[in-house]
């Protein structure tokens, strides 16, 4: 042991590791290969309009790193959704400090040209809830560690093997019916076995740079890539509505344009409900009796409007109001 003589402790431990290294090699990075997600499918026709509601999660998974897992990753999902492109996303977490600012408005508190309108907001024709059923880390050392808390390497160095698991329950909602138009469950594992700084998740925060690059991190990622893949087939799957704003004689404004993918030239159905159809047991919407009053033809677009031509099916059918349904013509979505 003579050669170790003179030598600080911390300099001992790294060249244990050296010779730990040298004898038993072990891939720097080595992971289990995860499952790309699938490509988030075209939704035809105009794009819907969604908003991510409450996502629980039981208070255990936060650990000792006091995280949010619900709240964060229902603002996680809010970003993928916008990410993807396919939808028009509403914020609705930050909904009470919204509407406080057009109370303030109405109230005559806040004033100016920027001051939010009430009745302005954008209505979501879905929205997504759920649970966080699993959000956890699987960590094991191999039996060789270098350093300490109170050592020179900090959190110590050491061969590992590190896992993260996430799995979500989620629903989305037809906010017109109340009605669950689809329910599905996401789950991502991915581990990794290296050379790595022991300590975990400590400091580390949720949604972070950081936690991005970890096995967790990457299976929250995949989750969510799968959730926004399952929400397009999702409202692909129902027809786009929406609403006549305004009519007066041969032309109407209907709630939505550019921004929804609406285009000059669109042609779109104007529909009237005449009865509900529910379950006498349940209250559950079953189907709508509609009367169709004609077609409009785009000719005007801006971002949250559009302005058409209508032409009505029969003299003798009524003309068109507001609230009436708004409806793409079959063969062009």
């Amino acid at each position: 042991m003579g050669v170790w003589r003179g030598c600080r402790p911390a300099t001992v431990r790294l060249l244990i590791l050296f010779m730990a290294l040298a004898a038993f090699p072990v891939p720097a990075a080595a992971r289990s290969t995860p499952e790309p997600a699938a490509e988030v499918p075209e939704v035809p026709g105009p794009r819907r309009t969604v908003a991510v509601g409450t996502i629980d999660a039981v208070a255990s998974f936060a650990g000792a790193q006091g995280w949010d897992v619900g709240g964060s990753l229902a603002a996680m999902l809010t970003s993928a959704l916008v990410d993807s492109g396919r939808f028009m996303v509403v914020e609705r977490a930050l909904l009470p400090e919204v509407l406080t600012e057009q109370e303030m408005a109405a109230s005559r508190v806040a004033s100016g040209s920027a001051a939010p309108l009430p009745g302005k907001m954008i209505p979501a024709q879905y929205m997504i809830f759920g649970s966080v059923t699993e959000f956890g880390t699987r960590d094991r050392g191999s039996g060789l560690s270098i350093g300490g808390a109170s050592g020179a390497l900090g959190g110590g160095l050491g061969f590992n093997r590190s896992g993260g698991k996430v799995t979500l329950d989620l629903r989305l909602v037809n906010t017109r019916s109340g009605q669950v138009e689809k329910s599905f469950t996401v789950s991502r594992r991915l581990s990794r076995t290296g050379v790595a700084l022991t300590g975990g998740y400590k400091g580390i925060a949720l949604g972070g740079d950081k936690f991005w690059s970890t096995p967790l991190g990457e299976a929250t990622r995949g989750a969510l890539a799968d959730a926004v893949v399952e929400i397009a087939r999702g409202v692909a799957s129902s027809p786009w509505e929406g609403l006549v704003v305004e009519a007066e004689g041969h032309q109407l404004i209907v709630n939505a344009g550019g921004e929804a993918g609406l285009r000059p030239g669109d042609r779109m159905l104007i529909e009237r409900p005449t009865r509900t159809l529910t379950d006498p047991a349940t209250g559950q919407v079953l189907g709508q009796r509609r009367q169709r009053l004609g077609e409009v033809v785009l000719t005007s677009i801006e971002p949250k409007l559009a302005t058409g031509t209508f032409v009505p099916a029969d003299p003798a059918t009524p003309a068109p109001t507001r609230g009436d349904l708004v409806v793409p013509v079959s063969g062009t979505e």
